[in-house]
């Protein structure tokens, strides 16, 4: 169930309690024009009320149902707008994972042309990348590193998306065989290749052409992941320009540059590069998304287990601001939904443009930042 679906549910089903709860004689219904505007992402909406009139009392129950205004056709992963849907690429997500550990690693290849990347932490309090590659590719990319049983709830929301990774330990592997990730393993899968100027296991490369052409037929593009501002809303928030986020023994630091409206990266002290087909660069992105997660241990690998379902705090820095409030997720399959609060459920959208994925442990002091 993806963010409107289980939205609208709710609503839907507030408003069959109401309508349950009045009673009354069906006798006496008659209805009456209601007009409602729900959010800046809505239309001004006409629904019918029901009036259920006894010989004493008259009760009114109201059905609201969103209408939603079409968005601009967007790119799924970057919500960069695009004419029509031919300009999306037809192809599924390829997932790479990629080493992040030890620093003899960087400059990991291509991360500055993939459309999001998630950071996750992983076994003796390192951390790892998983790169979603959708509407550009890169050649290299990696280190590619082994995966996660973490990985499947975290990756499924891209509709069965490609996963490059470098293998596991025999338990890991039968998870990700089983599930729905279109496993590209470096043990059953011809395009990898080391090189030599890298000491292993810190030396598995590809490119994401070479991957994208190990699709199945049948394979299909990802959902929109996140929902991102409309032209001429305003981006609201709190000044933050300056932001550290704990991940066990890595240390993120992303700056924000107003002359290009982009977050800069650093890591453990040291700017954060990233190798290009020309040349090396500073990692930076759009948005840089905080998401909390317990983490418990995988039964799989015995590895820490990001929770990835269910609710925890979230904080999207964007255009130098930050705004506070909580994912929902209830199924692997279901896209990360943003809110600003449980209750009133109003969707926090971000800039189009590429963006990280933090998900530092759910812990005081793993999370700061200033102006």
């Amino acid at each position: 169930m993806n963010q409107t679906t289980w939205t609208t549910s709710l609503l839907v089903s507030a408003a069959m309690l109401v309508a349950a709860c009045s009673g009354g004689d069906d006798a006496g219904a008659g209805t009456t024009a209601v007009s409602t505007t729900i959010g800046a992402a809505a239309a001004t909406t006409t629904v019918p009320a029901t009036t259920t009139t006894t010989s004493s009392t008259t009760t009114t129950s109201v059905v609201v149902i969103p209408t939603t205004i079409p968005d601009v056709t967007r790119m799924p992963l970057t919500g960069d707008p695009v004419e029509d849907e031919s300009a999306i690429p037809d192809r599924p997500a390829l997932v790479v994972k990629m080493s992040n550990f030890p620093s003899s690693v960087l400059p990991q290849a291509g991360l500055n042309s993939a459309d999001i990347v998630f950071h996750e932490v992983i076994n003796d309090n390192a951390t790892r990348l998983a790169a979603v590659f959708h509407s550009q590719g890169s050649d290299p990319v990696g280190p590619i590193r082994s995966g996660r049983a973490q990985d499947i709830n975290l990756m499924l929301s891209l509709n069965r998306p490609l996963f490059a990774w470098s293998g596991g330990n025999p338990a890991v592997t039968r998870a990700i065989e089983a599930s729905d990730l279109i496993d590209l393993s470096f043990q059953r899968t011809s395009g990898y290749y080391r090189r030599s100027s890298r000491n292993g296991p810190n030396d598995l490369y590809s490119s994401t052409e070479v991957l994208w052409g190990h699709t199945p037929d049948g394979a299909q593009g990802p959902p929109q992941l996140f929902a991102y501002l409309r032209e001429g809303e305003a981006l609201t928030g709190s000044p933050a320009t300056d932001i550290t986020i704990q991940l066990d023994l890595t240390t993120s630091r992303w700056r924000y540059d107003a002359d290009t409206n982009g977050y800069y990266r650093s890591q453990n002290g040291s700017a954060h590069n990233t190798e290009t087909s020309a040349d090396v660069e500073q990692v930076w992105t759009r948005n840089v998304v905080v998401m909390m997660a317990d983490y418990g241990i995988n039964t799989f690998d015995g590895n820490p287990d990001a929770q990835v379902l269910g609710s925890n705090p979230v904080f999207i820095f964007t255009g130098g601001t930050v705004r506070t409030g909580i994912w929902l997720r209830f199924a692997p399959t279901d896209v990360f939904s943003l809110f600003d609060n449980v209750e009133d459920l109003n969707q926090l959208g971000l800039q189009p443009g590429r963006t990280w994925v933090e998900i530092p442990r759910n812990r005081e002091g793993v999370l700061d930042w200033s102006e």
